[in-house]
């Protein structure tokens, strides 16, 4: 186990699975998360220069808030997260939260979401997010969870066709919007009054 492992909560089905390339996916702990956050910044960086639906907070703000929901997710006693390995870097994750039965579609006696997924630039197309996947699976599965969720942004295609050749299909749409031309982040948009903002048609 790496530095930074503390006493485990739910360790999923994988301690110490050798994958491709001398990879080795092992349980990750909150002690782990400093060699996460160029992960999550990695990510974040891709979906903004995408150019997401949805304007990206700054890093310095997008981390902390991040950081602790990984905390909470991690002391819940159900949810777990993987990491994958080379030597001593971390190179992708993965964080899994389980939760109660969905009150409207019918998940089974408990329900899960990936809540992230970020492999490093360079390791991408090399198998590293399949093999870390499997893994979260077989957790979830050792633990009688036979389906979970995953939201992903609308420009990131690259991840809509890795869910897909899993298996994901589209079940809900998550829409974003703008009252009079106010933006979530920043305000009103540049150069635009609610007078001459554009509406769409009934």
């Amino acid at each position: 186990m790496k530095a930074g492992a503390g006493a485990g909560t739910h360790d999923g089905a994988a301690a110490g699975r050798a994958t491709v390339d001398g990879v080795v996916i092992e349980p990750l702990h909150a002690g782990h998360l400093d060699a996460v956050e160029p992960l999550w910044r990695s990510l974040i960086d891709h979906l903004r220069e995408s150019d997401s639906v949805v304007e990206l907070v700054p890093h310095e703000l997008s981390w902390p808030r991040r950081r602790a929901l990984y905390q909470e997710v991690l002391a819940d006693g159900d949810s777990f997260a993987l990491g994958a390995w080379r030597g001593d870097r971390l190179i992708a994750y993965a964080v899994m939260r389980v939760l109660p039965p969905d009150p409207v579609w019918f998940t089974g006696s408990h329900f899960a979401e990936l809540t992230s997924l970020s492999v490093a630039p360079e390791e991408r197309g090399a198998g590293v997010g399949t093999v870390l996947l499997d893994a979260v699976e077989d957790g979830l599965l050792a633990h009688g969870i036979d389906q979970y969720c995953i939201g992903v942004d609308t420009v990131n295609d690259g991840a809509q066709r890795f869910y897909a050749r899993r298996g994901f299909r589209d079940g809900f749409h998550l829409l974003h919007g703008w009252i009079a031309g106010r933006r979530a982040v920043d305000g009103p948009v540049p150069g635009e009054t609610p007078e001459t903002a554009s509406h769409g048609e009934d």
